[in-house]
């Protein structure tokens, strides 16, 4: 992907927000018209750090029904929406007739929930979340000996791979090769590395976040067939569009918080070299850490006596280098929440978690660059609208 690919785009230059639209394929058929019709409302969650999921409250009342018995809900006692089928969730725009939507998750239904309130008609929530949900298979303990991150990562997917066809042989796992090669050729060999009684994908996740890689999925669908790439790579890596919020037109509303109870000057990572029988002792300054953002830069000047250390003695770790990758980004994650945000803009499909914003119109302080860390994508009664969170990474 090329530097062009990845400058700052403007929420409104050259675009029109017409006709707000949602299209929802239940076990990969598009919903009827009918049905369609008596979904209220359509909300897309994705996290960082969560699974992404969906929720949709549908009317549930037939008005049009001649008696008070269960004739007369639509949907909680049929099997349109029943848990475990298959779900695909687009939303987006009509423009000029065209329809312009995004597919957001792929995943399955997971909960029902029928509301029957004291005055007013029956609705039913509906819920499902993504495919990682699904290949939480089984828990297991597992050594790795001389292995590779990636290498480690390949052979975990292709076991859940093999788990998973043995109940959906129609879908399709890989870790994607170029990635997996990529990543090999900057990577260390870590002498023992042990899963202890986790599902092998939350294991994944856990790892991911500890060496600041990303791990994502790619979806796509033909026919019942279903093929799901995983992406397993370090941040830095991940090109998306940075789009560009200013308020008081393309940004609704920001709410920044500037905080420093949790922040540290110093981290330490202390853990056993069973090989040598030494002591592993790695302390990283967060003057060592290019590219955050400081209290000094804020205007704000820190007493000595509020400069804290933060030990970490719970991830197992082999060897001098791994502990000092392990403080580095520990310390990089708590000096990422000096400032936290939420904030809404009018609803961009391509706004997920892991994209930036360049926040403007809000003074030298709030101003700057912010990494999306969650996103809720609404379209009901109000439109469309995109709420999410995010912390600053640079003025």
């Amino acid at each position: 992907m090329g530097a062009a690919d990845t400058l700052p785009v403007h929420i409104y230059q050259d675009q029109d927000f017409y006709v707000p639209a949602f299209i929802v394929k239940v076990q990969n058929e598009e919903l009827q018209r009918v049905v369609m019709n008596d979904i209220l409302s359509v909300t897309y969650t994705d996290s960082l750090d969560k699974v992404d999921s969906f929720d949709m409250t549908v009317n549930n009342w037939d008005a049009g029904a001649s008696t008070l018995d269960q004739t007369a809900f639509k949907y909680s006692d049929k099997d349109t929406f029943n848990p475990f089928k298959d779900v695909e969730v687009q939303m987006g725009y009509y423009r000029n007739g065209e329809g312009e939507l995004r597919t957001m998750l792929i995943g399955e239904i997971t909960t029902l929930t029928p509301n029957f309130p004291a005055g007013g008609a029956s609705t039913l929530n509906v819920r499902g979340v993504n495919l990682f949900h699904r290949f939480r298979t089984k828990q297991d303990t597992k050594p790795f000996f001389n292995k590779k991150d990636s290498d480690i990562a390949k052979e975990l997917v292709d076991n859940i791979a093999t788990e998973v066809r043995k109940k959906s042989p129609q879908l399709k796992l890989k870790l994607d090769e170029q990635d997996h090669q990529r990543n090999i050729k900057k990577e260390q060999a870590i002498p023992y590395l042990l899963m202890n009684n986790q599902f092998p994908i939350s294991f994944l996740m856990e790892r991911a976040r500890d060496l600041g890689y990303e791990l994502t999925m790619e979806e796509s669908s033909q026919g019942t067939n279903r093929e799901v790439i995983f992406h397993y790579r370090p941040t830095s890596d991940v090109n998306r569009p940075t789009y560009i919020l200013e308020w008081g037109k393309s940004l609704i509303s920001f709410q920044p918080t500037f905080q420093v109870a949790n922040q540290v000057d110093e981290l330490t990572v202390r853990g056993w070299n069973p090989q040598t029988k030494k002591q592993i002792k790695v302390t990283v300054k967060r003057s060592d850490i290019k590219g955050i953002v400081v209290p000094s830069e804020l205007g704000v000047t820190e007493p000595a006596p509020s400069k804290k250390l933060e030990i970490v003695v719970d991830r197992p770790i082999q060897n001098e280098a791994e502990a000092k990758l392990l403080a580095t980004n520990r310390l990089r994650q708590i000096c990422e929440g000096l400032i936290e945000a939420k904030g809404k803009t009018i609803g961009v499909p391509d706004l997920r978690s892991g994209s930036k914003v360049e926040i403007l119109g809000l003074g030298t302080r709030f101003s700057g660059t912010y990494l999306v860390t969650s996103t809720t994508h609404s379209i009901g009664d109000g439109g469309y609208t995109t709420d999410f969170t995010g912390r600053m990474e640079k003025l």
